[in-house]
């Protein structure tokens, strides 16, 4: 098929083209603003103090591993069922359980360093704040029992979020408009290969390669 016949197409079914993708995005933000609940983050960071007693400029190889060894076994047990529970009974929130709060929580190092990142993501803003907080005030705690050295520090605790991380609906509608509306012309691209009906003289040509010697005109007579 030429570009010619192409833009053809598009001309015909143009209205399609350009109500379909529109319909698309209107339903998929009306889904997304009132059927998805919003779910925010709030972030706090630790900071794991070094065991090591030398000097900051003899620090070996080995002792760095020992350190990086260190952060991420704290990343998995920040994540445990025990602090899970721990922080659930202390601030007395039974909707949620130990597993459910271990899936909400994500914990990152930060560029690789001893600082970590607690994430808690819920459909609350005040109560993900309170769940950071109280993480890192339950893991500081339950971190000595473990080592039996205190060398964690909370650094920054967490604010209430002001924004949902989601759902987007900008997003949402964007993409469901692009999408759509390549897949609309995709569709009528489709459909007019596979219909072989010979509508025009153009056709003619195109498909059984025969020169047109004539044509009927139509006339509105009255």
């Amino acid at each position: 098929m030429e570009i010619k016949q192409f833009l053809i197409i598009i001309r015909k079914k143009l209205v399609f083209i350009v109500l379909i993708p529109i319909v698309v995005s209107v339903i998929t933000a009306l889904v997304s603003t009132s059927l998805i609940s919003p779910i925010y983050e709030a972030s706090s960071t630790l900071y794991i103090i070094s065991q090591n007693t030398a000097s900051e400029y003899d620090v070996t190889y080995n002792e760095l591993l020992k350190n990086q060894q260190l952060v991420n076994d704290y990343r998995e047990l920040i994540k445990s069922k025990h602090i899970a529970k721990t922080v659930l009974e202390e601030l007395r929130i039974t909707d949620i359980s130990p597993n459910e709060l271990s899936k909400k929580i994500t914990v990152n190092s930060k560029n690789d360093t001893r600082v970590l990142e607690i994430k808690v993501r819920d459909t609350y803003p005040v109560r993900s704040m309170k769940l950071s907080n109280k993480i890192c005030e339950v893991f500081v705690k339950e971190s000595v029992k473990l080592t039996k050295i205190a060398n964690v520090s909370i650094v920054d605790a967490a604010e209430v979020p002001k924004t949902p991380v989601k759902p987007k609906p900008v997003l949402y509608t964007s993409l469901s408009f692009l999408i759509s509306l390549l897949a609309t012309i995709g569709i009528f691209y489709l459909l007019e290969i596979l219909n072989e009906t010979i509508k025009t003289s153009e056709d003619i040509g195109t498909y059984l390669e025969l020169n047109v010697l004539g044509t009927i005109p139509t006339f509105d007579i009255k």
